[in-house]
């Protein structure tokens, strides 16, 4: 009690803060307060937190399911936003994390359970900028899901734009997020049009490969796309269909971040996959064992909690 005592109004501004941001969430949400004014809200309420020149990169524990928030100096990007049911977890993980808008959203592919809470993450938080596949028109999605996010972006006037490979996105402090793949698919998985990304932030990098399985990891190999990385983005949830041999090779990660549920009904992760990772000597997580996994990285060095 003393160590409060001691500064009662910091205690009461950072209260003060709490209230306004939820509140704000609140008239956001239902649509009475505007993206602009609310988002000038947000950086009102967040002008005395001390801005942090390190970059975390975390992977949320949304069960069979993958979300994945990366924290640069200036900039706060959401890949995929889980599974139906998800957008509490999510919110409440933002929020704890100090996060109140979204610079950029990836949907990396139109399944659910990588885009089935993005319609009430993006009600619930500014975005500026989003991303999704370009998939012919024969093989997209006429799921409900799929079409109330198309609907909810048009809705809040969100700038969506196609995945362009070579595509930079600056994301302050020296991190840069490239967009490499999809590079050239044109079937009927809809798994092989995943969004494709990679972060650099000094001498370490992070590789986010959503669901694509080997066809495309082949793919990208082929067109030249420098795949290595410090951190891989276990492909698919870890399964055999992805993560092949060649292209663990050609990333050659130290680490790898495998996003999974507890005993889910796929088998999650392949015990060919977690065979072929101990071969390679990549240090793996997994959501279901590890819980939220968080790499930070210095430019230099990376490191990793975990919390279960």
């Amino acid at each position: 009690m003393k160590a409060f005592n001691k500064n009662p109004s910091g205690l009461i501004a950072a209260l003060f803060a709490i209230i306004v941001v939820f509140l704000g969430a609140t008239l956001y949400e239902h649509g009475i307060i505007s993206d602009d004014f609310y988002l000038k809200l947000l950086t009102t309420v967040q002008g005395n937190v001390a801005e942090s020149s390190e970059l975390e990169v975390h992977f949320i524990d949304v069960d069979q399911a993958e979300c994945i928030l990366i924290k640069a100096p200036e900039k706060t990007v959401l890949i995929d936003a889980g599974n139906i049911g998800c957008e509490r977890k999510i919110e409440n993980y933002l929020r704890t994390k100090g996060v109140f808008s979204i610079d950029l959203f990836i949907a990396t592919h139109p399944h659910a359970d990588h885009i089935g809470s993005a319609s009430d993450i993006i009600k619930k938080f500014p975005v500026s900028e989003v991303i999704i596949p370009e998939i012919p028109e024969e093989f997209l999605p006429t799921t409900s899901l799929f079409e109330d996010f198309l609907k909810t972006l048009s809705k809040r006037n969100i700038p969506v734009s196609y995945s362009e490979n070579g595509k930079v996105f600056e994301l302050g402090g020296g991190a840069v997020l490239e967009i490499l793949g999809p590079a050239g698919y044109s079937g009927d998985n809809l798994n092989n049009y995943s969004v494709i990304s990679k972060l650099t932030f000094g001498e370490t990098s992070f590789l986010f490969t959503g669901d694509a399985e080997e066809e495309a990891e082949l793919l990208l190999l082929d067109s030249g796309a420098d795949v290595s990385c410090t951190v891989l983005n276990a492909g698919h949830h870890g399964s055999s269909t992805s993560n092949c041999a060649l292209f663990l090779k050609a990333a050659s990660p130290e680490y790898a971040a495998i996003s999974c549920g507890y005993n889910n009904d796929y088998g999650h992760p392949h015990k060919e996959v977690i065979s072929v990772f101990n071969d390679f000597e990549i240090k793996y997580y997994r959501t279901d064992y590890d819980g939220d996994i968080v790499f930070g990285s210095d430019g230099k060095t990376v490191t990793v909690t975990t919390r279960k």
